[in-house]
């Protein structure tokens, strides 16, 4: 098993509950369920995004892409956190314009909801552990993602069957929760893509150079920069030492910059410059 074929199975049981979903929401007028059927075709797309992003960012370093494909996987979650703005906006719109309109009541249907609550619950658990089996971010975020929905899908139910009771408003209501539902999970995706999109850093530049700067042999830190690359963070570092040191032990001192880095920072690829001190 890896990360792709578990976004397949994702993908094959997603497909299954959004379409159960319509089916219920369109044979009972119900805005709410409908909105969560929506919300479950977003998750599809995310799967087949996610899919792709993962295929692309296995592909080995090239010459167009000299640092690998790892952010595409990130590029993928961004799109993903852009649909759902869409898709929350549709539901949002469709909430008001249905708002107090008749829902009728269905025992196949609430069957059917409650199944796909519990498929929720399983596929939460089952990628759950393949998350941490294969030690995916992507698939931990979607984990949480799935785990959102058995609460959505839990929050639909309740909204229909006391819309289905005559309180009608009630099901526009549940709707605009589930609408901020999918805003907040957009706003999440969007906090976690955007800072390794534009290489923003988990350290600031003043700690970095003050674990540089310990080493005896490093005479000056020029310049110390980082950056997520998705999975992990990468580092380039300038330093001077004394220009009488030979090729080997200025080596030496790179391999200290790198050792440091990676035990205080975690910091596993590090790049190192180093100057001849001219003082």
């Amino acid at each position: 098993m890896n990360v792709r074929k578990v976004l397949l199975v994702e993908g094959c049981v997603n497909a299954i509950i959004s379409i159960s979903k319509l089916a219920v929401g369109l044979s009972t007028g119900s805005a709410v369920i409908v909105a969560d059927a929506i919300h479950s075709l977003a998750d599809l797309a995310n799967n087949i995004f996610a899919w792709l992003a993962v295929k692309i960012a296995q592909t080995p370093a090239d010459d167009d892409h000299p640092y690998g494909h790892q952010k595409f996987e990130q590029l993928a979650i961004f799109v993903l956190a852009s649909l759902l703005v869409v898709v929350a906006f549709e539901v949002l719109v469709s909430a008001v314009k249905r708002f107090g309109e008749p829902v009728t009541q269905s025992k196949l249907g609430l069957i059917i909801l409650i199944t796909t609550v519990v498929l929720n619950i399983g596929l939460t658990l089952w990628e759950g552990y393949w998350a941490r089996r294969l030690n995916s971010d992507l698939l931990k975020a979607d984990a949480s993602h799935t785990l959102s929905d058995v609460m959505t899908s839990i929050a639909v139910i309740v909204g229909w069957q006391l819309a289905a009771l005559g309180y009608f408003w009630v099901d526009s209501v549940f709707a605009m929760i589930v609408a901020s539902i999918i805003f907040y999970l957009a706003f999440s995706l969007f906090k976690r893509a955007i800072p390794i999109l534009v290489d923003q850093s988990q350290f600031g530049r003043g700690e970095l150079m003050a674990a540089i700067e310990k080493i005896p042999a490093v005479n000056t830190v020029l310049n110390v920069r980082s950056r997520d690359s998705g999975k992990g963070q990468i580092a380039d570092v300038s330093v001077t030492v004394s220009a009488s040191l030979s090729t080997i032990e200025s080596h030496k001192i790179a391999d200290s910059i790198e050792q440091v880095l990676a035990e205080k920072f975690d910091i596993q690829d590090v790049m190192v410059h180093i100057e001849p001190d001219q003082h």
